[in-house]
């Protein structure tokens, strides 16, 4: 630290006095007492709806995850806010000390009073009737230099305390996840093409079934189209509407017509061979 005992008075008063005031600690201090505010009032307002949410509104697996991410952000807004109403606290105790400090120094027009007026004093002294008067000028003005080395000690000390008390801010957690935008993508991926598999298996199962029912039908008609003809010349034949499905079935069917068919065509031809054969 600054030896401040060093430095006449005039330095001295002439720096604490014309230094640019107490101001801007004021002016910190009321700025850092309205953020404080505004951190607790958010950090009452956050906590409030995580427990409206997980509690009231909102329950599960998604809510407890929420709670637990948020959470950690609504104790950093508390614990900011305290931080922000401490160094506004110490801001004003920076403009308390330096006030202390200007009204503990001497005034510089007083300092130089001082000067002026023992050097006129010791400008006439020629026969030595000015040298009480000088020496209880020096004498005071030694005790402006003491004066001035103590305030401006003391406030340096001051703010030497308040600086090294002061804490640092800390960024403000994360309640996100960083992959979070890419895993939500991904699941509705996976849950777009799962989808669309499972209708393109329905498609495929449905065409396949009606494919088969297609030709089943087809081979079904192309059978009955082939097969009737045939039932029809039977029942022209022999009056059955069922074909035979054994030869035993076929000769009962034609059994009815085997005389006709021997009277007609059979019997000739027997006469004819006959007669050849006594011929001969």
């Amino acid at each position: 630290m600054l030896d401040y005992g060093m430095f006449p008075p005039e330095f001295n008063s002439a720096r604490i006095y014309s230094g640019p005031g107490s101001g801007s600690y004021v002016a910190a201090a009321s700025a850092w007492n309205a953020i404080a505010a505004e951190l607790q009032s958010a950090a009452l307002s956050y906590q409030t709806v995580i427990t409206q949410l997980s509690s009231e509104e909102w329950t599960g697996t998604a809510s407890a995850a929420m709670a637990q991410a948020a959470t950690p952000y609504a104790e950093w807004l508390s614990t900011t806010a305290a931080q922000a109403e401490l160094t506004a606290t110490q801001a004003q105790a920076a403009a308390a000390a330096y006030e202390t400090a200007l009204a503990s120094s001497v005034a510089p027009p007083l300092i130089a009073a001082n000067r002026m007026q023992s050097q006129q004093l010791q400008a006439t002294n020629v026969l030595g009737q000015n040298t009480p008067l000088i020496m209880q000028l020096e004498a005071q003005y030694g005790e402006f230099w003491a004066q001035d080395a103590a305030a401006m000690s003391t406030y340096a000390a001051q703010s030497t305390t308040l600086t090294k008390s002061m804490t640092t801010i800390q960024p403000a957690p994360k309640v996100t996840n960083d992959a979070g935008t890419a895993n939500q993508a991904n699941a509705v991926t996976n849950a777009t093409a799962n989808s669309t598999a499972t209708n393109t298996s329905k498609i495929v199962s449905n065409a396949a079934t009606n494919t088969t029912n297609a030709t089943t039908n087809a081979t079904t008609q192309a059978t009955q189209a082939a097969t009737d003809p045939l039932t029809e010349l039977w029942f022209l034949l022999t009056g059955q509407t069922v074909l035979p499905t054994n030869l035993g079935t076929a000769v009962n069917g034609y059994a009815p017509f085997a005389g006709l068919f021997y009277n007609t065509e059979g019997l000739p031809y027997f006469s004819i061979g006959m007669g050849n054969n006594f011929v001969a």
